[in-house]
C-alpha cells in the first residue's frame, strides 16, 4: 500500500511540477513544485527512518539524495533547528548523498549501530 501511495505522490507530483498555481499553508504562499519537493523529502527521508527502526536497510538512491540534499538546503535553516530539526551532524566529505542529506537533517546516517 505504501508504493502504491508513493507512486501517486510521485504522479501528483508530476503534475505539479507544470502547475503555475500557488498552495497556502497556513499563512504561506508557495508553488506546488516547492510544496512536492518538501513532500519528498518528507517521504524519502520519513521513509528511511522507518526502515532503519524496522531494522531494514533500504537506501535513498544517489541522485534523489543529491537533488534532495539541494533542496533541504534551501527549505531547513538555521530558524529551524533544533525545534523541527537537529543540528546537521559532521560528515567525512566522501560520504554518500545519502548520508549527506540525513546529517543535514540532524539524522545519524549511521542509526541504528551494531552492538
Amino acid at each position: 500500500m505504501l508504493r502504491d501511495r508513493a507512486t501517486e505522490v510521485l504522479g501528483v507530483w508530476v503534475g505539479a511540477v507544470n502547475h503555475p498555481g500557488m498552495v497556502s499553508i497556513g499563512d504561506r504562499h508557495l508553488t506546488a513544485p516547492m510544496v512536492a519537493a518538501a513532500g519528498a523529502i518528507e517521504i524519502a527521508v520519513h521513509g528511511w527512518d522507518v526502515a532503519r527502526a524496522c531494522g531494514e536497510q533500504h537506501p535513498i538512491p544517489a541522485l534523489m539524495a543529491e537533488e534532495l540534499l539541494d533542496l533541504a538546503q534551501l527549505f531547513v535553516t538555521d530558524v529551524d533547528r533544533p525545534h523541527r530539526f537537529a543540528r546537521p551532524k559532521t560528515l567525512a566529505r566522501r560520504a554518500s548523498a545519502q548520508d549527506h542529506l540525513l546529517a543535514y537533517l540532524g539524522r545519524d546516517p549511521n542509526w541504528p549501530t551494531a552492538p
